[in-house]
């Protein structure tokens, strides 16, 4: 009897031990959910996914330990549904609230186990007043209105509305019907922001590209060696390319894919090349810089448009 009475107080004690854990690492899982829904960047939002993971590995590790499988299986059944919120540009509203109804069965798995309050949800408060609204039926139909009376102005080739367009496409394949007029401007604030960041990057670029063809032009292209400035500037390129399709600009694509090619072309077997010719290329290049400047400005155009269509927050 004496020694089932001293194992039972061993055990009492490492539950009360692994309560006193277990209250951290809950924690440290709601702050982390609570500030990936207020859409951190996206290194913050790796970080944040990063710190949740650790915390139900150690969680269930340690329920696993001291032989909780209750706690160790609801735990590890958590983590697939992490996975849901590792990509930040297609994570839902609807993808936490699942991991949010996942997470109140860990805690109450933890508080039968070992007894231990967790205030880890804000006091009731009364109903707020309903957030305004716009069912995405109607959003979806006002978006591609407002794309079809865009200019069709071909060097203008190039729209935000048809990236929020395809992003809120994907939100009401969620089985939402309707969008709360603040979470409509949050993640367009979001995309908005993203496409500016692309095509500024882009509009920085090109100009040091262009100076490189011109060095060429200058110092004529049948070098022995390739040019440096201008093997870096095909480094570049590839990642232009890629900025460009994030941005949905075509027209930007094909011109860099043509680049790419001219200009390995020139690298790879050093053949002379009329000066004309690189001029007509340099000259190309600060136009596509110029014609990315008009998108910034039509995109911020379209984004204050795309803002007036749900009701004011």
């Amino acid at each position: 009897m004496d020694a089932e009475q001293t194992q039972d107080d061993f055990q009492r004690e490492l539950i009360e031990l692994f309560g006193q854990e277990a209250q951290e690492w809950l924690v440290q899982i709601h702050s982390a959910l609570t500030e990936l829904e207020s859409q951190p960047d996206f290194e913050r939002h790796a970080q944040l996914v990063d710190v949740i993971v650790r915390a139900i590995t150690s969680l269930g590790g340690s329920a696993a330990t001291i032989d909780l499988p209750e706690v160790e299986r609801a735990t590890f059944a958590l983590l697939p549904y992490i996975e849901t919120l590792k990509d930040r540009t297609t994570v839902t509203q609807q993808d936490f609230n699942t991991v949010r109804e996942q997470f109140r069965i860990v805690v109450a798995c933890v508080k039968d186990a070992t007894g231990i309050a967790l205030e880890l949800e804000p006091p009731a408060e009364a109903a707020p007043t309903p957030e305004p609204a716009i069912d995405f039926l109607t959003l979806l139909n006002a978006l591609r209105a407002l794309q079809d009376r865009q200019p069709t102005n071909p060097n203008m080739s190039r729209s935000l509305i048809p990236l929020v367009l395809q992003r809120f496409e994907h939100e009401a394949r969620q089985g939402g019907e309707v969008i709360q007029a603040a979470t409509f401007q949050q993640i367009l604030d979001e995309l908005h922001k993203t496409d500016a960041h692309c095509l500024n990057s882009l509009m920085q670029e090109l100009p040091g590209i262009a100076r490189s063809v011109s060095r060429l032009r200058v110092e004529g292209a049948g070098v022995a060696e390739p040019e440096p400035p201008l093997g870096r500037s095909l480094e570049k390129i590839e990642h232009l390319q890629s900025m460009a399709k994030q941005t949905n600009a075509t027209v930007l694509v094909t011109f860099l894919t043509g680049l790419q090619n001219f200009l390995s072309l020139l690298l790879q077997r050093r053949i002379p090349v009329e000066e004309r010719r690189l001029h007509s290329v340099e000259s190309r290049i600060l136009v596509m810089a110029g014609m990315i400047e008009e998108w910034i400005t039509t995109g911020q155009r379209e984004f204050e448009a795309m803002s007036r269509l749900v009701p004011a927050a």
